[in-house]
């Protein structure tokens, strides 16, 4: 039987040899055979093609059949998706690893194929895989990108803290130059991937501009950016739509599980963690723990975003910076000024000082936007039109909580320094279910129902109330207020 083997292998070899032969000497050169774009190459690349997208239907089926429980359909788990994975690919090396927000990384025949499967269960393969683990890596993509590669398509990720050059100023990844004036304009280069920060942390970033759009990254289009934390240790001051994370979401563009802890100087339309979104963004699981500042005239500035509009959403944030804007108008501890969108289950703790449309969690919120299930205990000091949720409010703000001292000259209120109807359009400031330890609203021009005021020990007990988001703090993470679940 051994010889028998060998001679089919020598006949085979000497098949291909033959037929190599045969090509040459009908005028096929070797370049032609072997060569980028050769006879060979094209052949290999078509297999490894066939082998991938036969990868990928097994992958999945693998995700089918986990997902079908005793019950009926199950969410995607770990452990039942590795055995059934391992059924699929019989006798090949496997190794899958759950990210923790619903995307997997299932890496193949040691660790030489990589597959990444997103929360929505859609699949990026090897060749659109980018690992970054240095300066230099990070600064290449960086290039990439605002040379024009969006990277849509791609999974990006960190394999370490990385720690840049603070003496040498860093430019965003994603541009929006000064003289555009829309982030759709062409000559923008956006980043539309995903970057996956696993958990890692950015220091050394050093920004000292006027220039818009700024962060470590500037403009994102449609990507998603997540488990990525700026660290103490970077210098920003930037132009309108500054944060720490990115200056522009925009476009379905998210934001997960990502935090500031720089210090921040500011201008319009900017935030700790990210200056704008708009559009259809989502931020989720955010928070700010850097002071942000602005020593010039301002507006829209908030602890985790400066401006959020159309459609967008920001849940389950906290802010714990200060925020010192004096000469500022609409500032908040979750976010400056939001129309027609929501902010959810999120809490500030962080004091706030400016001029006028302050408040708790949002400077100002209009036009169908909607406020729920949040508190706030930072103290709020300003001039006019200061709420400890909203300063101006023509929406609906429904079971909010505040404890924070209210200081000012006018319209002062523990939850709405004015509410009223719209000046733009006709959506109402709707207040229901909300409490404070002070004077419910400043001036009210609108509808205030099951409106209290409560004590300050009753708040730390309101976790039950404020939702599913949230925890009694068991272990004083926050001086013994809520806090939400994903903080444990």
């Amino acid at each position: 039987m051994k010889n028998k083997r060998k001679d089919k292998g020598i006949t085979l070899i000497a098949l291909i040899v033959t037929i190599i032969v045969l090509l040459i000497l009908a005028g096929v050169s070797i370049a032609m055979l072997t060569g980028e774009n050769g006879i060979l190459t094209q052949a290999i690349n078509a297999k490894e093609t066939t082998d991938k997208n036969k990868d990928i239907e097994k992958i999945k089926l693998a995700i089918s059949e986990a997902q079908i429980g005793e019950s009926g359909y199950q969410e995607l788990e770990v452990d039942n998706f590795e055995k059934v994975l391992n059924d699929q690919f019989k006798g090949r090396d496997l190794q899958l690893s759950d990210n923790g927000d619903g995307s997997f990384m299932l890496e193949l025949d040691n660790m030489s194929k990589s597959f990444y499967i997103d929360s929505n269960k859609e699949i990026i393969s090897n060749e659109n895989i980018l690992k970054i683990s240095t300066e230099e890596e990070l600064k290449r993509f960086r290039d990439e990108v605002n040379s024009g590669n969006t990277y849509k398509g791609w999974y990006i990720f960190l394999e370490n803290d990385i720690t840049l050059n603070i003496n040498e100023e860093w430019k965003p990844i994603g541009l929006y130059p000064m003289e555009n004036s829309s982030p759709n304009d062409e000559t923008n280069t956006p980043f539309s991937g995903i970057f996956d920060g696993c958990g890692y942390e950015i220091n050394g970033i050093y920004i000292n501009t006027t220039d818009k759009t700024q962060g470590f990254f500037g403009l994102v289009i449609g990507g998603t950016i997540k488990n990525l934390g700026i660290g103490e240790n970077n210098n920003i001051i930037g132009g309108i739509s500054t944060g720490g994370i990115a200056g522009y979401l925009y476009n379905n563009a998210k934001g997960v599980n990502c935090y500031n802890k720089s210090d921040i100087k500011v201008n319009s339309y900017s935030g700790g963690v990210f200056g704008q979104a708009s559009n259809n963004t989502y931020i989720e699981n955010c928070y700010n723990e850097g002071k942000i500042s602005s020593e010039n005239s301002t507006t829209l500035v908030g602890g985790i975003c400066g401006n959020l509009t159309n459609n967008s959403i920001i849940s389950k944030c906290y802010n714990i910076g200060n925020i010192n804007c004096n000469i500022t108008t609409n500032v908040g501890g979750i976010v400056g000024q939001a129309q027609k969108s929501k902010v959810e289950n999120s809490y500030n703790c962080g004091n706030i000082e400016g001029e006028t449309k302050l408040g708790g969690i949002i400077g100002q919120i209009y036009n169908f936007s909607t406020l729920q299930n949040c508190y706030n205990i930072g103290n709020i000091d300003g001039n006019y039109r200061i709420g400890g949720i909203a300063g101006l409010s023509s929406a609906e703000i429904y079971n909010c909580y505040n404890i924070g001292n209210i200081l000012g000259n006018s319209e002062l209120g523990g939850i709405v320094g004015l509410n009223t109807i719209s000046e733009t359009t006709d959506s109402e400031g709707i207040v229901r279910n909300v409490y404070s330890i002070e004077s419910i609203y400043g001036v009210n021009n609108s509808i205030i129902e099951q409106a209290e005021v409560k004590k300050l020990e009753e708040v730390k007990l309101i976790s039950s109330l404020l939702g599913e988001a949230f925890e009694n703090d068991d272990n004083n993470i926050n001086k013994g207020f809520p806090i939400l679940k994903w903080q444990v």
